[in-house]
């Protein structure tokens, strides 16, 4: 059966949700454009997952959600928050009880991922585009391990390929930092993400990889995750262009 899906944003257009979500047969997917008629939509349908935008008028997407975790009767309907990568708007969102923030300029691929992980759907493979990029970066085994050097193979907002010499266990937790990619700013970019797979030499996983870890990005910020997209899509462009 269909899962039933509900996006309460201002312009559907602007997430591409057309050649996302509305030509897949396990999606039955409502629109509407006012955070008002977005819980009553909740109320009488009982979607399985509502995307909806944090200052949606008339009351918000923020208040739509709260009401909604607070009800006892709807409370198990999954709410996705779109927000601006600002502060306060990511405040109002974490404290409305939402199961996941995503950037309002969000693309149809990681949307798609966030609704899938949500909704405990098979993953068809990975959603979010990775580009060919190699940085030089310094990354630890958290809490209190000593940096040591890597090289990123591919990155994506979803995560990315590091080939290193020290490889740690499935599920470790580490700590990246990017020297270029926050340079603009006068300042490192940091971001926390998980061992997903660890291509050992003495058992490959995946020949056509080198020796490092795959890696999934953990607990990203709205500003974080934008600015991941950001750096992703001009490298993307500019390869693109240079063909």
């Amino acid at each position: 059966m269909p899962k039933k899906i509900l996006f309460a944003v201002s312009d559907p257009h602007k997430l591409g949700l057309s050649r996302g979500f509305y030509r897949r047969d396990e999606f039955k997917t409502t629109l509407c454009s006012d955070s008002r008629e977005a819980y009553a939509i909740i109320e009488e349908d009982a979607p399985d997952l509502a995307v909806i935008e944090v200052n949606l008028p008339p009351w918000g997407g923020d208040s739509c959600c709260r009401r909604v975790k607070n009800d006892f009767l709807l409370q198990r309907t999954r709410i996705i928050l779109l927000a601006p990568p600002k502060i306060e708007d990511e405040e109002r969102c974490r404290d409305s009880g939402a199961d996941a923030i995503l950037p309002l300029t969000t693309a149809p691929d990681p949307l798609l991922a966030t609704v899938r992980r949500l909704l405990g759907l098979p993953d068809p493979g990975r959603l979010a585009p990775r580009a060919s990029i190699e940085l030089k970066i310094r990354f630890r085994h958290l809490p209190h391990g000593d940096f040591c050097q890597g090289i990123t193979v591919n990155l994506g907002t979803g995560g990315l390929f590091l080939q290193a010499e020290a490889l740690y266990p499935r599920d470790s937790l580490i700590e990246l930092v990017f020297p270029d990619l926050g340079k603009h700013q006068g300042k490192q970019a940091t971001f926390t993400a998980r061992v997903a797979w660890v291509n050992h030499p003495e058992w490959v996983l995946k020949p056509e990889l080198p020796v490092g870890m795959g890696c999934e990005f953990i607990d990203l910020s709205l500003a974080e995750m934008t600015q991941l997209e950001r750096f992703v899509s001009r490298h993307l462009s500019e390869t693109t262009s240079a063909t």
